[in-house]
């Protein structure tokens, strides 16, 4: 298959999810003439990544007070237990198993980190949460269909952002549009696309 029809293929595609990005929505509808609703509270994309933005920066902030309040809880716990130096807990010293039961709190606080994030997000804009829903769940579907196939994955050629995690704004849509035909072409051609283009 040359360069030219592979373009000619995807190119409608990738037109339709920029304009699918770019309408006013707000619905989960692809159609890009659809208009926004007037009592909307996301009517645009851009506002839909600034919320979602904060969503992210309240899921980074809550990795702190997650890890360290379940350490802290577990560490003081054990410290205030009469434990005979003579006894074991699960097979181990008791401090060595104090000491892993601290660490493994915390671990555990981190993970969840993002969960207690999102919850404390969703509580303080709490009108947003419906049309945030039905933004994320259309959101990821045009990632979904654009996204470049992981088959192609190789540790030379691996998929750029495979998630739309990245993504801040509609600009960083269509960076993300072109990293996606760059791993699709290296993953087919064996080399980028301007290797292509000069030959």
């Amino acid at each position: 298959m040359s360069l030219s029809l592979l373009h000619t293929i995807r190119q409608p595609v990738q037109k339709q999810f920029v304009r699918g990005l770019t309408t006013q929505s707000t619905t989960p509808s692809t159609n890009s003439s659809a208009t926004p609703s007037k009592d909307s509270l996301i009517p645009t994309w851009q506002d839909y990544f600034k919320l979602r933005s904060k969503r992210r920066m309240f899921e980074l902030a809550s990795y702190g007070p997650s890890t360290i309040f379940p350490a802290a809880f577990t560490g003081s716990y054990f410290m205030q237990m009469q434990i005979d130096p003579t006894t074991t807990i699960l097979g181990m010293d008791p401090l060595a198993a104090a000491a892993l039961g601290t660490i493994g709190a915390g671990f555990c606080g981190f993970l969840a980190g993002p969960v207690f994030g999102d919850a404390v997000f969703k509580l303080a804009y709490r009108k947003y949460v419906p049309e945030m829903d039905v933004r994320d769940k259309t959101f990821y579907e045009h990632i979904k269909r654009n996204r470049a196939d992981a088959r192609l994955n190789s540790i030379r050629n691996p998929v750029p952002d495979y998630y739309g995690e990245k993504i801040q704004s509609v600009s960083d849509y269509r960076s993300w549009l072109r990293k996606q035909r760059e791993h699709y072409r290296k993953g087919v051609f064996g080399g980028a696309a301007e290797d292509e283009a000069n030959h």
